[in-house]
């Protein structure tokens, strides 16, 4: 695939932040937890072994007002979902005017019961004249034995994107992300065999193309997108590189759940 049309976004998203892994590289080795997928990965979330379990932890933000009143906590925890992490709880960190702060804590309260994360904790900090922003980390427990990675990809594998964008009122966000997550683990625990995953978030459906491809070392040849599709906007559904005989399957359990579905080359 050519990117020469997209590489300021492509810098702007994901090389320009490499000097952050590099100043962070030491840390996996700092914990005594047995760290399954941390910053040598450099993927959309940390996995680690603990208390007999293995956690999948990630954090995002800051999200403006707007986005907090409609969906930033499912947007939080597609990074923990998309790896194969059922979600269990939930943090967040909220700042702005007391009314603002209200708002957006009742707004995170609607999304935490739909979707069935809690939020168990957090920090507020009430300051009139800062821009309302919350932060929110999300914990999930891994259902695989491996979390699925984004550069695992293998050549000759068929793209698949999986879900509608997550767009649209609250009320709307809410039932396509409870769709897309019910089907994801349907396919999970039906045993098909992802190779990568990565959620469509910063940079857009192009930067996560680029760097599933620049991570696994293979090249992808894009034959189909679906013209509504925006190619650098947050899509917030999940892009998945696996073997061709393995996409019957994960086309017959989203089409069971009315998921939306598409094969990308």
């Amino acid at each position: 695939m050519k990117y020469t049309k997209y590489e300021d976004i492509i810098n702007r998203h994901i090389h320009s932040l490499e000097f952050l892994r590099e100043e962070f590289s030491g840390m996996d080795n700092l914990t005594d937890l047995k760290v399954i997928m941390g910053i040598r990965d450099w993927d959309d979330s940390a996995c680690v072994k603990f208390g007999g379990k293995k956690l999948v932890a990630s954090v995002d933000g800051p999200y403006k007002k707007r986005l907090v009143m409609k969906s930033a906590l499912i947007h939080a925890s597609t990074d923990v979902v998309v790896k194969g992490a059922v979600p269990l709880f939930a943090l967040d960190t909220l700042i702005g005017g007391r009314e603002d702060i209200e708002e957006m804590a009742a707004s995170l309260r609607v999304q935490s019961e739909a979707m069935k994360i809690p939020i168990l904790g957090g920090n507020t900090m009430f300051e009139e004249n800062a821009k309302p922003r919350a932060n929110l980390a999300v914990i999930g427990e891994l259902m695989l034995d491996e979390p699925i990675r984004d550069c695992g990809a293998k050549k000759g594998d068929k793209l698949m994107l999986i879900g509608e964008p997550i767009w649209g009122d609250q009320e709307e966000r809410i039932e396509k992300a409870k769709r897309l997550f019910f089907t994801w683990f349907e396919i999970l625990s039906a045993g098909v065999k992802v190779n990568a995953s990565k959620d469509v978030t910063k940079g857009g459906l192009i930067s996560t193309i680029y760097e599933i491809s620049e991570k696994s070392g293979a090249e992808f040849e894009i034959r189909s997108i679906d013209a509504k599709v925006h190619l650098t906007r947050n899509l917030d559904n999940f892009l998945i590189s696996l073997d061709a005989k393995e996409c019957e399957r994960v086309l017959d359990i989203c089409k069971r759940n009315d998921c939306h579905v598409s094969v990308l080359n």
